[in-house]
């Protein structure tokens, strides 16, 4: 439920300008970064199949081209003192790759603003891992839902995407109760064809676009060609 993740486009500065594009002509998005990674809120392993579950704040940044461009927007559009200086780096160990999951949370959910959310943004660093990552919302009189960000199996930071295209049930608890929904955490789990062995990962600036006007409408999301001259 939630979409599937968006392919990844090797065009990481195009995806950065297309934000700001859709940004600005769309008076109802607004941009929520709800964790920066910089320290300010603890995060830890929720549970674990492993005896290896370490977690800690890392100097470790992207060296993306489009990860400033991206800082850039972010101070542009509400976060004037934006700053990058950590992510957050997990270490794990994969024992059995048939079964192998972890779930990571914060110490307490993190709330996203009045709106819909229609699409989020993470960066993230892989070492080929075959391993499936989602990001977890929740909502209260709701089962959570589990937005897909793909399989890491790449080398390097990435920044990856995945629309949201929130259930009906979700948007009528959202519109007519007011009822917010909340970042629960997010869920590893392991392919078979993973390595055993000990593996980490690293996430940055979790990040979603909120529709903030008071109905919706098919094809909500974020579409490719905003902004684009055809």
């Amino acid at each position: 439920m939630g979409g599937a993740p968006r392919p990844w486009d090797q065009d990481e500065e195009g995806r950065v300008i297309l934000l700001d594009q859709t940004l600005a002509q769309e008076r109802n998005y607004v941009l929520f970064v709800a964790e920066d990674f910089e320290g300010n809120r603890p995060w830890a392993f929720y549970r674990s199949d492993s005896f290896l579950a370490h977690t800690q704040f890392s100097a470790f940044l992207s060296d993306s081209t489009a990860f400033p461009k991206e800082k850039a927007v972010y101070q542009k559009y509400g976060y004037e003192g934006f700053q990058n200086q950590t992510s957050f780096l997990i270490q794990s160990f994969v024992e059995n790759p048939k079964t192998d999951h972890w779930d990571i949370r914060p110490a307490k959910p993190l709330l996203l603003p009045t709106g819909l959310p229609i699409q989020a943004i993470l960066w993230v660093y892989s070492e080929g891992h075959h391993i499936n990552l989602e990001l977890l919302v929740s909502q209260k009189k709701s089962e959570d839902i589990h937005l897909p960000l793909g399989m890491l199996n790449f080398v390097g930071w990435r920044r990856l995407e995945v629309p949201i295209n929130l259930p009906a049930k979700n948007a009528k608890l959202l519109q007519s109760l007011s009822i917010p929904v909340s970042v629960k955490g997010f869920h590893l789990a392991t392919r078979t064809t993973q390595k055993k062995g000990a593996f980490h990962l690293c996430f940055d600036n979790l990040t979603f676009v909120i529709d903030t006007s008071t109905f919706t409408y098919p094809g909500a999301e974020i579409k490719d060609n905003w902004g684009k001259n055809n």
